[in-house]
């Protein structure tokens, strides 16, 4: 019974772990040079510092211009959007976008 609990123990700690290495992803702010929405998603494209890159997350209204931050959460290559009839050669995937 007791090698049971501390089994369960570790793997709780383990889980714990990984959710918050999840939540501790890089955060990137930057301006928003174009954007779009489709397909429930808003669709930014953002420069920060010397790079520019392309976000997707839940709608939400911004425009060009705005200063906006995020946390990454997953990147993809060659990302297809068929509502938007787009291939983007990499697109981070995003919980939320906020503007700053």
């Amino acid at each position: 019974m007791i090698a049971k609990l501390i089994k369960l123990a570790a793997v709780a700690t383990l889980a714990l772990g990984i959710s918050s290495a999840w939540a501790a992803g890089v955060v990137h702010e930057g301006e928003v040079l174009d954007t779009m929405n489709g397909g429930g998603y808003t669709y930014v494209q953002i420069k920060e510092s010397d790079k520019t890159f392309w976000v997707a997350g839940p709608q939400v209204e911004i425009k060009k211009g705005d200063k906006v931050v995020v946390q990454e959460q997953m990147w993809m290559n060659d990302f297809t959007s068929k509502t938007l009839d787009r291939t983007f050669d990499e697109l981070l995937f995003v919980g939320r976008i906020d503007k700053k």
